[in-house]
């Protein structure tokens, strides 16, 4: 703390006086000193544990080691959370000799290395601590681990895949997470690598891309062998450890197709649907977040087969999450900004678009080809599968008066896609809330594409609005936004908007029209 206080003070580029260029000398100088002694204490602490592996009763003497190196951990801890020390501590050297250490705490973990009779096992227990702090340090700063990119997949993630599974919870807690961090970097310098490729790189990068592809696939093979196949426990285990197992999940699916695959084909649906059922009276929650976030990475991958997801439910577990979620988000959108909610009501989003998208190719693959009896069954069985989803209708319209850019453009598309596919069929009358939220949102978005999608959508949904609606004051505020609408002169744009407003205008006419009709035959009372 007190040399970066003092660091602070002697940087260069300061009107310096003698005594701090003395200063400053005096700090480069104990900086280099310390960072160089930091590889003996590391050594000094392997050589002592790799003394007594496979020893149930260390030596007199080998215990009087443990308790004299064992405890330097922390000053290891402590240089790897200074900002002075971490750019300079962190080395390809230091990272081989950090897996040691880990495979090593592993193997303390699962009592194949005692050190409890030796130092006690409280002492014990800080050094796990220490060490899974040190790297938890380390993996919040991605520039370092980028850097060696191979050693980390290949020597640090192993032996923290294997804590993942310890007895321990807290270890089991600290060990997702860091993986979490480290696996999601590493997965995105993998998209970078891929970027490169296709950009087409020099030389040397194109080594480096080889080296990255490389500890990219023993990457794969470490989370399908070491992960996958135990990783329901974790799910079904008491909280807060799924919370932390879903989030690991949700960074290995974030950015690899091949993840999600493996995800997909590892039988963890139905533990996923598990976790989120349980979970359901906290919908605004982590657990639920980092559910519905994983959800939205595993279904949104182009030709993912859906049928296992339907057949757990996905609609009913979706359609009950988005109601609750939309509801809070439109009661305290405009007060507290509740970002979590926000978050979490684009990956609901993100979902509810991505099963309309896959619905709408089906029906339109059902029509291109009518002649096929197979293509149209398909198509008619995910018609009634996702038909539920039409009752979120009314929400989802709702959202498109909000003030979120995202919001609106997930919650636009959801609402073209469901009047494109179901029209007015299924959806309940829309009620002056919805009247207003389409007024303000023609009002709000005025790009012709926008307004385009938002009439359409409305002429659609016609059949959905009952005569006397539009005699509310809500209904006449939209009436008066699609007169103005209709009345726009300009570019071939907006004589498009201009043409869909007039003809829904005479539609509004023709219902009051015949609503007039049928009011002067009724008998009178």
């Amino acid at each position: 703390m007190y040399i970066e206080r003092d660091v602070r003070k002697a940087t260069p580029g300061k009107e310096q006086q003698s005594g701090n260029e003395y200063l400053s000398k005096c700090l480069t100088l104990f900086i280099r000193h310390t960072v160089h002694e930091l590889p003996a204490i590391l050594d000094d602490i392997l050589s002592v544990l790799g003394s007594i592996v496979g020893r149930k009763h260390p030596s007199p003497t080998q215990s009087r080691q443990l308790k004299q190196n064992l405890p330097m951990m922390a000053v290891v801890l402590h240089l790897l959370t200074s900002q002075i020390f971490r750019p300079q501590v962190v080395t390809e050297a230091f990272l081989i000799k950090f897996g040691k250490l880990l495979n090593h705490i592993t193997s303390i973990d699962s009592n194949e290395t005692s050190l409890g009779s030796a130092i006690g096992q409280a002492a014990s227990e800080e050094l796990i601590r220490n060490t899974l702090s040190a790297v938890e340090a380390i993996s919040q700063h991605p520039v370092l681990l980028s850097l060696y990119h191979c050693t980390v997949v290949d020597l640090i993630v192993p032996p923290l895949a294997s804590l993942a599974f310890s007895k321990n919870v807290e270890w089991r807690i600290v060990s997702l997470r860091v993986l979490s961090e480290i696996t999601l970097l590493l997965l995105l310098s993998q998209d970078a690598v891929e970027e490169r490729e296709r950009d087409g790189g020099r030389e040397r990068e194109g080594e480096w891309e080889g080296e990255g592809i490389s500890s990219n696939t023993r990457l794969l093979t470490l989370i399908s062998e070491a992960l996958l196949p135990q990783y329901v426990t974790l799910l079904l285990e008491p909280d807060p450890v799924p919370v932390y197992a879903l989030k690991l999940l949700v960074s290995l699916t974030e950015h690899s197709s091949p993840v999600s695959r493996l995800v997909r084909e590892s039988r963890l649906l139905p533990a996923i649907f598990q976790v989120i059922e349980e979970h359901q009276n906290n919908t605004v929650g982590g657990m639920m977040q980092n559910a519905m976030a994983l959800l939205s990475n595993l279904i949104g991958q182009k030709g993912t087969d859906l049928r296992p997801f339907y057949k757990q439910g996905v609609i009913e577990v979706v359609s009950n999450v988005f109601v609750e979620v939309s509801g809070v988000y439109l009661d305290r959108e405009m007060h507290s900004g509740m970002k979590s909610c926000s978050s979490l009501l684009l990956c609901l989003l993100d979902i509810i678009h991505c099963l309309l998208k896959n619905l709408s190719a089906v029906v339109r693959l059902a029509l291109q080809r009518s002649d096929s009896n197979e293509n149209t069954e398909a198509a008619e069985e995910l018609l009634l599968i996702n038909k539920p989803l039409t009752d979120l209708n009314n929400l989802l319209i709702q959202l498109l008066a909000c003030n979120d850019s995202e919001v609106y453009e997930e919650a636009s598309h959801s609402v073209s896609l469901l009047a494109q596919l179901y029209g007015g069929e299924g959806v309940e009358r829309l009620q002056s809330e919805e009247m207003l939220s389409l007024a303000h949102a023609l009002q709000m978005h005025t790009e012709p594409r926008q307004q385009k999608l938002l009439l359409r959508v409305l002429k659609r949904l016609m059949s959905a609005v009952g005569s006397s609606c539009w005699g509310s004051s809500e209904g006449q505020i939209l009436v008066h936004v699609l007169q103005k609408l209709a009345l726009s002169t300009g570019s071939q744009s907006d004589t498009t908007v201009g043409s869909v407003a007039a003809e829904i205008l005479k539609s509004i006419g023709s219902q009051a029209e015949l609503r007039s009709t049928e009011q002067s035959f009724s008998p009178a009372i």
